[in-house]
């Protein structure tokens, strides 16, 4: 029997293409000729994109999407743009900007614009500085941030519910699926189970070896 069918569709404005476009290097939004892509890679990061849109997580959701509109744009645009300018200098000391405004601000809503801003420097320029620096997007290392804040609350004895707001997850569900996805445990199954720093999370041993 024929099931059906369903699909998700992105619907990005001019403004946000503008935007994007000026990031990396262009004047102006670009326009594309071609209605059909062939691009594996597009797929995949649209995918992604698609995948992180349905996220709790805001930061996951906007990098993704913007990975993915950065590379229809400089891969399929019909645009005036230049060479994207890539600031490789002085990406560790950004990462410790970044650094102590995540931890300064890890209870409330952090975003790849707030931490541009006070970079002074692009979105784009944000995501390939703590990959340079830790090999590790924003999202994934505002995450390890905020389990590791959450633990520590946890340790100290406060419930989980509180526990997740003061580390900046959006309720006791959102820290839970968090703590399972990277540790492979939950948070009740944590409290319970010694209090020992887990050795399942992945995230955390990269940061420690990188850093």
């Amino acid at each position: 029997a024929d099931e059906g069918w369903a699909y998700r569709t992105f619907y990005p404005s001019v403004p946000l293409m503008t935007a994007i476009a000026r990031e990396v290097g262009g004047a102006d939004a670009p326009v594309f000729s071609r209605p059909i892509i062939e691009d594996s890679d597009l797929a995949a990061a649209l995918a992604t994109a698609h995948e992180g849109s349905t996220s709790r997580d805001a930061t996951k959701g906007e990098a993704s999407l913007l990975v993915a509109l950065r590379h229809l744009i400089v891969r399929h645009g019909d645009w005036s743009g230049r060479t994207e300018e890539i600031d490789s200098s002085g990406s560790r000391q950004r990462f410790s900007l970044y650094e102590d405004l995540v931890e300064s601000e890890l209870g409330s809503q952090l975003d790849l614009q707030r931490l541009a801003d006070a970079a002074r420097v692009t979105r784009f320029q944000v995501i390939r500085d703590f990959k340079k620096a830790i090999g590790l997007t924003p999202a994934a290392y505002i995450r390890d941030r905020r389990l590791r804040r959450a633990s520590s609350l946890i340790e100290q004895g406060l419930g989980l519910a509180d526990a997740a707001i003061a580390a900046g997850f959006a309720d006791q569900s959102h820290l839970s699926r968090s703590f399972r996805a990277t540790r492979g445990m939950t948070p009740g199954m944590y409290r319970r189970g010694g209090l020992s720093a887990p050795k399942g999370d992945a995230c955390a041993r990269k940061f420690a070896a990188r850093w």
